[in-house]
């Protein structure tokens, strides 16, 4: 993970860095139902997007995995409704008794029957 930062993560960095840097110009936004407009740089009014961008997208995969997280709901409870199941059956039952091993009687010996 960490030869992943530096090799895509810090040259990202740099590249935002050199971007707010050139793009320090104010811009005017126009938020009209809202608000009124304001002004502010041009990289804070990107940066502000993207974010907003970030969190509507999150918003959106937490609401799609809804229904997964509901399902992993009901199985956690429904493993934990059968584990108390095997405790109490495992409660329940003894454990058979040792069964006595018969005595066997040896093997007689078996004629050698030859034929003439």
């Amino acid at each position: 993970m960490r030869p992943v930062f530096w090799i895509v993560g810090v040259p990202l960095l740099l590249a935002g860095a050199f971007f707010a840097i050139a793009n320090r110009e104010e811009v005017r936004i126009d938020l009209w139902p809202l608000w009124g407009a304001v002004t502010v740089p041009l990289f804070a009014a990107l940066v502000g997007a993207l974010y907003a961008g970030f969190v509507i997208g999150a918003l959106v995969a937490w609401w799609a995995g809804r229904h997964g997280r509901r399902a992993a709901r009901g199985a956690r409870r429904r493993a934990g409704e059968l584990e108390a199941e095997i405790a109490r059956l495992r409660k329940a039952t003894t454990p058979p008794a040792a069964l006595p091993v018969a005595a066997v009687p040896p093997a007689s010996p078996v004629p050698v029957v030859t034929h003439p």
